[in-house]
């Protein structure tokens, strides 16, 4: 399927090259944040690149297989022409996540469906205490069930699975009648650094600075542990922008997620 032409890397078709090492692809990201806090090392797959863009073959955190595409949209337009051409896309693909920008690029070799823009950020400092952090409790397997009916009610969209993957912490706020008012939970993401998921505050409780009580100790703990946490985010949500930016988180990756049209 590849062949060298004796320069560096391996050429796939005329212009289609294979990265193989996670180190190469982070140079040529121009040293992104998100490949190196997010991305497993060493790669489980070779990425694929023509100019300035590259494609990499990966487990999502939701543990299926997508496709992560970085690059101008031009050089973006020319790589996965030719990965079709080349047939090196994996067969059971079943989405994209396209750096903002170059959506368009893709959609013109691959029929792509619904999906959502969204936003990767990370702290790299241990924000300080905030107001309504004394009120949090650790939450356990037990809580399960009350965990995942707030998450129906309140966030139905996170992709937070209670105690479905392991080493996860889950926190929370109880209210006076011991009702869950707010959760959330750090995990190791894919490639083992700490992950937010689940931020999810009661209606009823908006507003009182329960999101930013769980997102603050959670942040504070990962940060202190292993000196980084990220965290995804829809980007129509303004007001948790507002929320992370506050408490340090930077280095923003703008996303387009898409799933793979089926016939």
């Amino acid at each position: 399927m590849s062949a060298s032409d004796g320069t560096d890397g391996d050429v796939v078709g005329t212009a289609l090259r294979e990265v193989s090492s996670h180190q190469e692809l982070l140079a040529l990201s121009g040293g992104s944040g998100f490949l190196r806090w997010d991305t497993p090392t060493p790669l489980s797959n070779p990425a694929y690149r023509v100019g300035s863009a590259f494609a990499l073959p990966r487990q999502t955190h939701t543990r299926r297989h997508g496709l992560l595409v970085m690059g101008q949209p031009e050089d973006v337009d020319r790589l996965v022409a030719a990965m079709v051409a080349a047939d090196v896309l994996p067969h059971d693909l079943g989405s994209v996540t396209v750096q903002r920008g170059s959506l368009d690029a893709v959609a013109r070799h691959l029929p792509l469906d619904d999906g959502n823009d969204w936003e990767w950020l990370r702290a790299l400092e241990a924000p300080p205490v905030v107001a309504a952090e004394d009120r949090l409790v650790t939450l356990h397997r037990d809580d399960q069930p009350a965990i995942q009916v707030l998450l129906d009610l309140a966030n139905p969209g996170t992709d937070a699975r209670p105690f479905e993957y392991p080493d996860q912490r889950w926190v929370g706020v109880r209210g006076g009648a011991g009702a869950l008012l707010a959760c959330g939970v750090r995990e190791p993401n894919l490639a083992g650094h700490p992950v937010l998921s689940g931020i999810t505050v009661h209606p009823d409780a908006r507003g009182t600075g329960l999101g930013l009580a769980v997102t603050a100790r959670l942040t504070r703990d990962a940060v202190q542990e292993t000196g980084v946490c990220t965290l995804g985010m829809y980007s129509h949500n303004d007001v948790a922008r507002r929320l992370y930016t506050g408490l340090g988180y930077g280095d923003t990756h703008a996303w387009s997620s898409r799933r793979l049209a089926r016939a």
